[in-house]
C-alpha cells in the first residue's frame, strides 16, 4: 500500500534538509516523497535539488499560500494515503509510517492519526489525545500527526478562502459529515513550534478567528473572551525581555492540562 507524504515549503533552508532526511529514513518501503516549492529563493531548491534521485515529484514555482501548494500536492498524489509533513518538522521515529499502519484500519475510516510531539526552546511535550468532540472548538491532533485517504482528499482539498485554518476546516467538515476517525497510539511527528508562524501570537489570532468562522463560534462569549487574552499575550511579547517570555510560556506548558512533558509520555506509553 503505497502512502505519499507531502512536503510544502518556501524559503525553508534552516529545516527542509531536516525533514527531507526524516522522510528519506522511514522503514516503510511504499511511500511516495513529493515536496511542492513557492519559488524560494534562499537556497531551499539547491538543498532539494541534493536528494533529487530519491524524491518522487517535486515542483518549484509561485503559489497563492500554503493551502494552494497543498493542493498542488494532492493533485499529483497516487498513494491510498495522503500525509504532510512540513518544512523543519520531522517524523518522530525512523518506523513512524511503519508503526502505524501496523495497526489494523478499518475498511470504512478515512482519517488515522497519533499523537505529535510540540518541540519549544524550553522543551519537548505531547499533546494528549483529546475527544473528536473537541472539533467543535479546535483541532483534537496535529494534522501532521494524521493520514487522510487519499480519495477524501482528491475530492474536497483545501479551501484556499483560508489563510490559516483551512487544514481545520478540511478536518471539521469531516467530522461534523460522520466519516471515520481512528486513533493509533503512535507518536507520529515532532512538530517545530520553536520560531516561525507555530509560536506566532499574531498567527494565533488570525488562526482563533478563522476557526471560530468555521465552526460558527465566532460572536460567542468565549471567543471575545479568548481573543481580549490573544491581545494581551501580544502586547506583553513587546513589553518583556525574551527570557521572561519564555519562562512564562514553559510554565504555562507545564501547567496546562493538555500537554504532557516527553519524558513523563514516553515512561508511561510504548507509543
Amino acid at each position: 500500500m503505497k502512502i505519499s507524504v507531502i512536503t510544502v515549503c518556501y524559503n525553508a533552508i534552516q529545516g527542509i534538509e531536516r525533514t527531507i532526511k526524516s522522510v528519506l529514513s522511514q522503514s516503510y518501503p511504499e511511500i511516495e516523497y513529493i515536496v511542492i516549492d513557492g519559488n524560494s529563493t534562499d537556497g531551499t531548491v539547491d538543498v532539494i535539488h541534493k536528494y533529487a534521485d530519491k524524491i518522487s515529484y517535486f515542483m518549484s514555482e509561485p503559489d497563492g499560500g500554503i493551502y494552494d501548494a497543498m493542493n498542488k500536492g494532492i493533485r499529483v498524489a497516487t498513494g491510498e494515503w495522503i500525509n504532510f509533513l512540513n518544512a523543519g518538522d520531522t517524523f518522530y521515529y525512523n518506523t513512524s509510517v511503519e508503526k502505524v499502519f501496523s495497526h489494523d484500519v478499518l475498511p470504512d475510516i478515512d482519517v488515522v492519526y497519533g499523537y505529535q510531539v510540540h518541540s519549544y526552546d524550553y522543551g519537548k511535550f505531547v499533546r494528549k489525545r483529546l475527544p473528536l468532540a473537541f472539533f467543535n472548538s479546535g483541532m483534537p491532533f496535529g494534522h501532521e500527526s494524521s493520514f487522510v485517504r487519499a480519495g477524501v482528499m482528491k475530492r474536497i482539498g483545501f479551501d484556499t478562502n483560508y489563510r490559516i485554518a483551512a487544514d481545520y476546516n478540511f478536518f471539521y467538515n469531516l467530522y461534523v459529515s460522520g466519516n471515520r476517525f481512528q486513533a493509533v497510539d503512535v507518536i507520529v511527528t515532532d512538530f517545530e513550534s520553536m520560531e516561525g508562524v507555530s509560536s506566532s501570537i499574531k498567527t494565533s489570532l488570525m488562526t482563533h478567528c478563522e476557526t471560530s468562522k468555521i465552526n460558527g463560534s465566532f460572536a460567542s462569549t468565549q471567543y471575545k473572551k479568548r481573543m481580549l487574552v490573544l491581545y494581551v499575550r501580544v502586547i506583553l511579547k513587546r513589553l518583556l525581555p525574551k527570557s521572561v517570555i519564555i519562562m512564562r510560556q514553559r510554565r504555562q506548558r507545564e501547567q496546562n492540562d493538555e500537554y504532557i512533558p516527553l519524558s513523563v509520555f514516553l515512561s508511561n506509553h510504548h507509543a
